[in-house]
This record gives structure tokens, C-alpha cells and sequence, in this order.
């Protein structure tokens, strides 16, 4: 019974902090790891940074699709995250097609080329899905790092989905790194 009940507290633990479908990290989870990893990094004098990405045009593609459709995608995109992202990244699906992902002891312009990486390699996945192959889809993706974009989770947050939204601006498929706030 002892094993029974530890099973099953390891089973809810990992429940409430997996996304079901990607089986990446839930925005729970990583806003609490976030918070933690700034109290770490404030004191040691670290740099870590964060990426913000969304698929792009993703409504209309479930629109075209369909919805499941649309999670097959979501599968395919989380799957090559974890192949590109360096083993101590903490990967998220941040909820819909939002994803972020933390690059401890990563300095901006590592996290930039990683983002590219991953925006490369999304845009080159072919989902196989029921009759064929989906069309390809790409990735908008927003950068900040810690310290120089803010010392705080909403401000590093903030910054990096406005620099996504820029790269959305932008024409889609392509990796912005936020400007350094005027005020800190």
C-alpha cells in the first residue's frame, strides 16, 4: 500500500507540472522555476536567458486542419525542442502554441543562436499526419537575458514577448532579441 501511495503521489506530481500533450513543462512550473532561478543567478552573479516562441498563423492552420491536426504539430514541434535546447534548458508549452524555454548560464547571444537553431529546424520538420504530409510550419521567437533585460520574472517575461511580437511584425519565421530597457 505504501508503494501504491507513493506511485501514485509521484503520478499527480508529474500531472501537475507536464503539459499532457507536449509532456514539455506547464507555465506553473516554469514561472516557479523562473522565480527561483532569478533568486540563484541574482546572488551568484549569473546570466541566464529566456526564449519566447509561438508557431506562426497556428489559428488558420487548425482552421485548414483541424484541431488534431494542430496537436500532432504541437507534438512535433516539442519533440524537436528537446533535440535542439542544450539537457539543462527548462522547455515549456506556455499554453495554445506559446513555448518558452530557460537557458541557464546563458549569455544572449548563445540563447540567439540557439532560438535560430530551433527556428531552423522547425521550419525544415515534415508532420506526417493521416493522408500525408501537413504543411510546414515556423516559429516566431522573442529573446531576453538576465540581467540586462530585467531582474525580475514579469519584466524578463514582458520583454521577450514583445520581441516576438516584433519578430511577428517582422514578417514571421525569424528571431528577435529584445532591446535593453531604458530603465531598470
Amino acid at each position: 500500500m505504501a508503494i501504491a501511495n507513493v506511485k501514485l503521489r509521484d503520478e499527480l506530481h508529474a500531472q501537475s507540472i507536464r503539459d499532457p500533450l507536449t509532456g514539455l513543462y506547464n507555465r506553473r512550473f516554469f514561472l516557479d522555476t523562473m522565480r527561483r532561478l532569478l533568486i540563484g543567478a541574482g546572488r551568484q552573479k549569473q546570466t541566464f536567458s529566456r526564449v519566447s516562441f509561438d508557431a506562426d498563423t497556428f489559428k488558420l492552420f487548425n482552421d485548414n486542419h483541424g484541431h488534431d491536426a494542430g496537436d500532432v504539430v504541437l507534438q512535433a514541434i516539442s519533440e524537436k525542442l528537446l533535440d535542439v535546447v542544450p539537457g539543462d534548458a527548462i522547455d515549456c508549452r506556455m499554453g495554445g502554441e506559446e513555448f518558452a524555454v530557460i537557458l541557464p548560464d546563458c549569455m544572449l547571444k548563445s540563447a540567439q543562436g540557439i532560438a535560430n537553431q530551433m527556428r531552423e529546424v522547425i521550419a525544415d520538420t515534415q508532420v506526417q499526419y493521416v493522408h500525408g504530409t501537413l504543411p510546414k510550419i515556423t516559429i516566431s521567437a522573442g529573446v531576453s537575458s538576465f540581467p540586462q533585460h530585467g531582474k525580475t520574472p514579469q519584466i524578463l517575461l514582458k520583454q521577450a514577448d514583445e520581441a516576438r511580437y516584433t519578430a511577428k511584425a517582422n514578417g514571421r519565421n525569424c528571431v528577435v532579441v529584445a532591446p535593453k530597457p531604458k530603465a531598470l
